[in-house]
């Protein structure tokens, strides 16, 4: 007997194989360096966040149109608590490891980080794109409406919560990463160049 895929999870799946694709190759340039640009670092802490500032208000709008809006209010703080000790966590961490250098010839200040934040934040994304699809059964980044919410289960509902919560701390992961990289990336540009050795007399 085979399963049937429906059109949300296939809709799923082909979002998650795209995602996950640029994630892990975003990855692999993280460990072996990348240049340090305002757009990289900042333009996608910005989307990234607005994203998620989006679901947030789409939960809490669908939550409070629901009969389980105590339940989705519970879920939102914990959300928000979450994007914080996202970055509690990878702030320090990453200004503590990572590496700006210029390499030879190029000189643009590029860095690269360690495998562990990236490895996290992969590992997070998925995890959290699998339960939305096999057990929620909708597409990743899909916002639920009140209907929805009232239909669910309570195991449904909770794991959507789950989803919801691990995408926080996502955002705050990725948040953290780009802004701790950002402030080494201009203090090594403010710090004044190494003195050149004089030639031996």
């Amino acid at each position: 007997m085979t399963a049937t895929l429906s059109q949300p999870e296939i809709e799923g799946l082909v979002v998650v194989a795209i995602l996950g694709f640029v994630i892990l190759r975003r990855t692999v340039l993280l460990i072996y360096g990348v240049p340090a640009t305002t757009g990289r670092l900042v333009f996608l802490s910005g989307l990234y966040g607005l994203l998620y500032a989006i679901e947030l208000v789409s939960v809490a709008y669908a939550g409070v149109g629901s009969g389980r809006g105590n339940l989705a209010a519970i879920a939102l703080a914990a959300d928000l608590t979450l994007v914080l000790v996202g970055v509690a966590i990878a702030y320090p961490l990453t200004r503590r490891h990572v590496e700006m250098y210029r390499p030879p010839g190029d000189a643009r200040w590029h860095y690269r980080l360690k495998p562990l934040l990236p490895v996290v934040y992969v590992a997070l994304f998925f995890v959290r794109a699998g339960l939305e699809v096999a057990i929620v059964g909708q597409s990743p980044f899909t916002f639920p409406t009140a209907a929805e919410f009232d239909a669910l289960s309570t195991v449904a509902l909770t794991t959507l919560f789950v989803v919801d919560a691990l995408w926080g701390l996502t955002t705050g992961f990725l948040l953290g990463r780009n802004s701790a990289v950002y402030v080494e990336w201009r203090r090594h540009e403010r710090a004044p160049p190494a003195a050149t050795p004089l030639p031996p007399t």
